[in-house]
């Protein structure tokens, strides 16, 4: 059973700053609030798979994914450099092998993901629809 996730605004807002300043692979991805139509910022981790590039959610049905379900629209920002991209949700066996690859590269949020410990392609294809995964297309 996964340990449930709660958000740490201090780790949030650490990862950020880092993120801010280009440092590691964290980008700050910006959604505009579903309900407010506020900018809300949270850091997230990309990952490059096959020649494109990805945002999961290990936490599940956050705020962000509701946020980019809404919009997607979004910046993610690095450093100086800043991205307006369209994120595009995915399903299936693509989603399920993102999913795989950002666990093995992942370490903090495993904890928090409900596949045993040493998961199979098969337990990431059972549980892929909860962790929500977007394809990140330019062109926003």
């Amino acid at each position: 059973m996964a340990k449930p996730y709660e958000a740490n605004s201090n780790i949030n807002r650490l990862t950020s700053w880092m993120a801010r300043r280009g440092w590691g692979r964290t980008e700050v991805l910006t959604t505009t609030g579903q309900l407010s139509g506020k900018p809300r910022q949270v850091p997230v981790s990309p990952i490059e798979l096959g020649g494109s590039e990805y945002v999961v959610a290990p936490y599940g049905e956050v705020a962000w994914v509701r946020n980019v379900r809404s919009n997607p629209n979004v910046t993610l920002r690095h450093g100086s450099r800043d991205r307006r991209v369209r994120l595009e949700e995915i399903t299936g066996e693509e989603a399920a092998e993102t999913v795989a690859a950002y666990y093995a590269r992942e370490t903090f949020p495993r904890p928090y993901m409900d596949v045993p410990e040493n998961p199979t392609m098969a337990d990431f294809a059972t549980k892929a629809g909860r962790f929500p995964v977007f394809r990140v297309e330019t062109g926003a």
